[in-house]
């Protein structure tokens, strides 16, 4: 596997940025295409880099804010799977994938990665951020229902 080229970083850095600054302006279909654009930069195979998971990441996350689930379970389900090692010891992504399980009726799947979620960071993952917004608490009491001794 290649080294990613310093241009190539650069430029990855450039969309990410880009992307970051239309999401909060609320533009966030173009977000989108500016990350889609980041990945696509990456080689093939593209799950053996770290940068792949923050693309994949910043666009799932996008979709699951805007009720776009079976849309963001695609983009958590490929950064779970990145071979970087990013991707399935990421409690953000576990939470996210957990997060679109549920909401597309894989209830087996949400329990999994809900689970792995609280193992790796407690409840404080399902609070909701520092804006009050994106509370986790319908996941959690979810959670408490599947699985015993979890306050």
């Amino acid at each position: 596997m290649e080294e990613l080229t310093p241009e190539i970083r650069e430029k990855l850095d450039e969309l990410a940025e880009r992307g970051n600054q239309l999401e909060e302006e609320g533009r966030c279909e173009e977000a989108v295409q500016a990350w889609e654009e980041g990945l696509a930069l990456i080689p093939e195979p593209q799950q053996y880099y770290s940068e792949t998971v923050w693309f994949l990441a910043a666009i799932g996350d996008v979709c699951f804010q805007n009720g776009m689930y079976p849309r963001a379970h695609v983009c958590f389900d490929r950064a779970r799977g990145n071979l970087s090692g990013d991707g399935y010891g990421n409690p953000f992504i576990m939470l996210r994938l957990g997060e679109c399980c549920l909401e597309i009726g894989d209830e087996k799947n949400a329990v999994e990665y809900l689970l792995r979620a609280y193992m790796m960071e407690g409840k404080e993952i399902f609070e909701p951020d520092e804006n009050g917004e994106d509370d986790g608490l319908k996941y959690f009491n979810f959670l408490r229902t599947q699985v015993e001794h979890i306050e």
